[in-house]
C-alpha cells in the first residue's frame, strides 16, 4: 500500500490548530501516532491520512481545512463533481471546474492557458500567508491532477510543474507530481500536452458516487500510474508469496528493460526519483506492511528484504522513517 511522508501529515494538522482545534484526539481516530510528529523521515499509510484529512473536514467544517479565510463546506467538491460529471472531455471537465469554484469562492482562482501544445493550470490563492508551507496549494494541485486523471481513466502525464517558492520537502513534492520542478516562477501551475484535453470522460455516475464514498482515498493516488517507468520497475521488483526480495543492480535492471543505465538514470531523474530511491521506498513500504501483522518476527521481516542482519535492518528503517521497526511496531498498535 502506498504511503506519504510524515511532512504532509504535520502540514495538514496546522490549519485546524490555527482554527483552535485540538489535533490529539484526531491524530488517535485515523490511527496515527502522536510521536510520529517528531520524526522526519517517516512515512505514514495512504489510508491513515486519508482518514486524517476527513476528520479535518469534519472538525472544521471546512474541505479547505483551515488554510483560507472563507470555508468550503463538506459536499462542495462533490457537487462540483456532479456538476462537471455532465461533460464529455477532459476540457470540459477542466472548464466547468474551474469556472464553478471560482464562482462558489473568492478565495482559490483557477485559469487554464494555452502556448502552443502546452496546457497550464494555474492557481492562486487570495491570501497565501494562511497557507506558509504551501500544503493546501499542494494539495489542491494533487487534487486536480488525481480527479482529471482518474475520470480519463490514465494517469494525465505532467510536463513540468511551476511554482513561486520552493517546497518544504522538495523529494516528497517530486514523488507526487513525477516531473520536472521549476521554482522562482511567477505562478503556481501544472504543466500537460494539449491532446489530452480532447480525452474522453470515461466514467460512470456509478462509478462516481463509488470514488466520492472514497474520498479522499482515491485523491492520493495516481489512476493508471503503472505506465510509468518507476510503477514498472516497482512491478518488476515486488516479490510474490511472502519470497525473499531481490534487488539487482542498475546495470543488471538496465539490462532488462533493454535501456543503458545512463537512461535509465535519466528517465527515473524525469520522474523525479532515483533507482536508490525506488529500492529504499519499496523496502520501506514493505517493512511497514509486515510490521502491521504482530506474528512476523522483525528477524523475518529483516530476511524478507534481503538484509544480511537484522540490526543492519533496523539502521536502514530507522533512517527511512525515524524509528527503529520495534518502536514503529509498538506506536501503531498501542493505538489500535
Amino acid at each position: 500500500m502506498a504511503t506519504i511522508g510524515i511532512h504532509y501529515v504535520k502540514s495538514s494538522l496546522k490549519g485546524a490548530e490555527k482554527q483552535g482545534i485540538d489535533t490529539r484526539p484526531i491524530l488517535r481516530r485515523a490511527r496515527i501516532p502522536e510521536k510520529l510528529l517528531m520524526t522526519h523521515n517517516t512515512r505514514v499509510h495512504i489510508d491513515q491520512v486519508s482518514r486524517l484529512f476527513r476528520l479535518i473536514w469534519q472538525a472544521l467544517n471546512d474541505e479547505f481545512m483551515g488554510f483560507t479565510e472563507t470555508p468550503s463546506k463538506p459536499g462542495t467538491f462533490a457537487l462540483m463533481a456532479d456538476w462537471v460529471s455532465h461533460g464529455h472531455t477532459l476540457e470540459d471537465l477542466l472548464r466547468r471546474g474551474i469556472r464553478f469554484y471560482n464562482q462558489v469562492s473568492s478565495d482559490i482562482h483557477m485559469e487554464m492557458v494555452y502556448e502552443g501544445d502546452e496546457v497550464y493550470l494555474s492557481t492562486h490563492f487570495r491570501r497565501p500567508e494562511l497557507d506558509p508551507e504551501h500544503f493546501y496549494l499542494e494539495f489542491w494541485h494533487v487534487i486536480w491532477h488525481r480527479f482529471a486523471s482518474w475520470y480519463l481513466g490514465k494517469p494525465i502525464k505532467l510536463l513540468a510543474s511551476h511554482l513561486n517558492y520552493t517546497p518544504v520537502d522538495a523529494n516528497e513534492y517530486n514523488y507526487l507530481f513525477r516531473c520536472p520542478t521549476n521554482t522562482r516562477k511567477k505562478h503556481n501551475q501544472l504543466v500537460f500536452h494539449r491532446s489530452y484535453l480532447d480525452e474522453p470522460m470515461i466514467r460512470s455516475p456509478r462509478d462516481l458516487q463509488v470514488f466520492l464514498r472514497r474520498s479522499p482515498m482515491d485523491l492520493l493516488t495516481i489512476p493508471g500510474e503503472d505506465t510509468s517507468l518507476t510503477a514498472q520497475i516497482n512491478l518488476m521488483l515486488q516479490p510474490t508469496n511472502n519470497e525473499e526480495l531481490k534487488l539487482p543492480n542498475s546495470f543488471e535492471l538496465a539490462s532488462h528493460l533493454n535501456i543503458s543505465e545512463q537512461t535509465l538514470r535519466r528517465r527515473l531523474h524525469a520522474e523525479g526519483i532515483s533507482y536508490q530511491q525506488i529500492k529504499d521506498n519499496l523496502r520501506s513500504d514493505i517493512a511497514i506492511k509486515q510490521l502491521s501483522n504482530r506474528n512476523m518476527q522483525i528477524n523475518d521481516i529483516a530476511r524478507l528484504l534481503g538484509f544480511s542482519e537484522p540490526r543492519a535492518f533496523t539502521r536502514a528503517f530507522k533512517h527511512w522513517n525515524g524509528l527503529t521497526p520495534r518502536d514503529y511496531r509498538n506506536l501503531r498498535h498501542q493505538k489500535n
